[in-house]
């Protein structure tokens, strides 16, 4: 007898969506078929709801031990659980990730609190870290975070010299990519006009920021041979980039945030430092290209950049917004935002979101095909989606420990009601069930 049967379900298969059900048996889906699965010691009546493979999010900030008030793995991974993320790639908000005696430390932490299970993204990378690569690379982690720009910024000589290095561990490249002058100067203007509004901190990050940056390390990326993975893209001319290289075959991959896909910076003016990000929000027309380059497949992935700061840490920005802290909470509505704003609008097929927030993370972070996909020998990370529902976001009904989302009041159509991870069942109906120590640490 296995251990778990989903029936009358709508499977999404890499060939489409079928009416079936599947069995998961040693936390992995041991068959799919149309009918006739025999019983099992758990069984799941889907009710024609669509299962998902569980979402993938390769871009989140839960643990620095200088920041505990605003994350940790166990309450991270509690948030994600219930919005349907069954996996993350974890990377340093701060505090840097750069030897494996420190790598090793976090994974153990991971091992013992995280609900879900997680991989690691090694960084922020400097010169110094270059000679670290081979070593923390046999600890199973194969991406590299790295910045064009302050407070983390790599110079262009070493940033190529990082690039081989990483190349030569058949590693990835995960690039901040905003021109560090351009920021610098515009900056410069502002804070001498005495500038401390909202506004002021999307003013210093304009569009031509992430232009030059993308244009620069694409051609690093042609003439090392890196893979790269751009992340958080925000422009129309940061995608039209990412479009041409394509065309070039130039070995990247991009993803874009919904925070990008939801807010312009208009929206600032009402929400002020609780919506200040790197990269900075940018406008409707920006907004108009990324969904249209994400429909298409331009931008594969989308990630939230999850880095909560505290309500303290962001009221002080309405004074000055340069002193309030960076980032927002995002993991838990990932999926319901794309959902309400992606499917239900007409923006995204169902099949495009699954790729973008499954099928694309596991592939490009070494992770498929134990992951991002529904299929025998697969690790049963499985999501129950309820197409018709409709909620209202709010922070009473979500885990962060910071206790406010940007998208309070947003309602929306399509929701995760079940989260399955490795065969065990993590959150039901928004409530977490799972428990600290059931994520494994994912060796890449």
């Amino acid at each position: 007898m296995v251990d778990l049967v989903i029936r009358n379900a709508r499977l999404t298969l890499p060939e489409g969506i079928i009416r079936g059900e599947l069995a998961v048996d040693k936390g992995r889906i041991s068959e799919i078929a149309t009918s006739g699965l025999p019983k099992a010691d758990l069984e799941i009546d889907a009710k024609e709801k669509i299962v998902m493979p569980g979402v993938i999010d390769t871009h989140v900030h839960f643990y620095d031990s200088h920041y505990l008030p605003r994350e940790d793995f166990q309450n991270g991974s509690a948030a994600a659980a219930a919005g349907g993320v069954t996996s993350v790639i974890m990377m340093p908000l701060d505090t840097p990730m750069l030897t494996p005696r420190t790598i090793k430390t976090i994974i153990k932490l991971g091992q013992n609190e995280s609900l879900i299970d997680f991989a690691l993204h090694a960084g922020n990378m400097t010169a110094e870290s270059i000679k670290n690569i081979p070593n923390i690379a046999s600890l199973g982690i194969k991406s590299f975070k790295a910045f064009t720009c302050a407070p983390y910024g790599i110079k262009d000589r070493m940033l190529e010299e990082l690039m081989t290095a990483i190349k030569n561990v058949d590693g990835t490249i995960f690039v901040h990519a905003e021109d560090d002058k351009v920021l610098q100067k515009q900056t410069k203007r502002l804070l001498k006009e005495g500038r401390k509004d909202p506004l002021a901190h999307t003013e210093s990050r304009p569009n031509e920021a992430e232009e030059k940056a993308v244009a620069k390390v694409i051609k690093l990326t042609q003439r090392t041979g890196c893979k790269l993975h751009l992340a958080h893209i925000t422009t129309r001319q940061g995608a039209e980039l990412v479009k041409k290289a394509k065309v070039k075959r130039v070995p990247l991959t991009a993803e874009t945030s919904p925070h990008y896909l939801f807010f312009t910076q208009k929206d600032m003016k009402r929400l002020g430092p609780y919506l200040k990000v790197n990269p900075a929000l940018k406008t409707s027309e920006d907004c108009t290209a990324l969904w249209k380059a994400l429909s298409k497949g331009v931008i594969d992935i989308v990630a939230t950049d999850h880095a909560p700061g505290t309500k303290e840490e962001k009221e002080i920005g309405w004074k000055n917004i340069w002193t309030a802290q960076i980032g927002i909470p995002g993991v838990e509505t990932l999926l319901p935002l794309m959902l309400g704003e992606g499917v239900a609008k007409g923006r995204l097929t169902f099949e495009r979101l699954v790729d973008a927030l499954c099928t694309k993370p596991a592939q490009t972070f070494g992770l498929y095909p134990r992951k991002g996909v529904i299929r025998e020998g697969s690790d049963a990370d499985l999501v129950l989606v309820d197409l018709k529902k409709e909620v209202t976001i709010t922070a009473e009904r979500l885990h962060y420990k910071v206790g406010w989302t940007p998208y309070e009041g947003v309602g929306v159509k399509g929701v995760p009601v079940t989260t399955i991870s490795r065969g065990i069942i993590v959150a039901e109906d928004g409530d977490v069930v799972g428990k600290p120590g059931h994520g494994q640490f994912l060796s890449r």
